[in-house]
């Protein structure tokens, strides 16, 4: 089994390594993204709020993934659980691969730009995301204004 995964991770380091396809800048996939619709083979559904925000950080090909509780006052709740992935390209595709203790899974990124990420899974489903903007409240009191 050990030797599945070092091969699994070799493979993968390997596909890390390889070129980025044209229209790709990875450099865009940092940050947070909220997810604005999602299209299943039974239908889609749009989002007009969401709670949660997805936080992307990538290191070279390599970084990881979590979620985040955006609030108005304070800082960010972000969950403890974070999913570490592995960027690889293939057939002119990015691919985000999975690996935890109990499951590995792979997402496919079909568009990268500053202000949209659109991820298709394994099952059909696509995410479209929207580069997740927070809210700002000016503080009067530091403003000047009363």
């Amino acid at each position: 089994m050990k030797k599945v995964f070092y091969l699994l991770g070799l493979v993968t380091l390997l596909i890390g390594c390889e070129k980025s396809p044209k229209g790709f800048d990875l450099e865009n996939l940092e940050g947070y993204w909220e997810i604005d619709k999602a299209e299943t083979p039974y239908g889609a559904k749009q989002y007009k709020v969401s709670t949660t925000v997805d936080y992307f950080h990538v290191e070279d090909s390599a970084g990881f993934r979590k979620k985040v509780q955006p609030r108005l006052i304070g800082k960010d709740q972000a969950s403890a659980d974070q999913e570490e992935f592995r960027l690889g390209f293939k057939n002119d595709s990015l691919r985000i691969h999975y690996q935890s203790e109990f499951d590995q899974w792979r997402e496919t990124i079909i568009e990268l730009t500053e202000e949209k990420l659109v991820i298709k899974n394994d099952s059909s489903f696509y995410y479209i995301y929207k580069r997740f903007k927070p809210i700002e409240i000016e503080d009067k009191k530091k403003s000047g204004r009363t």
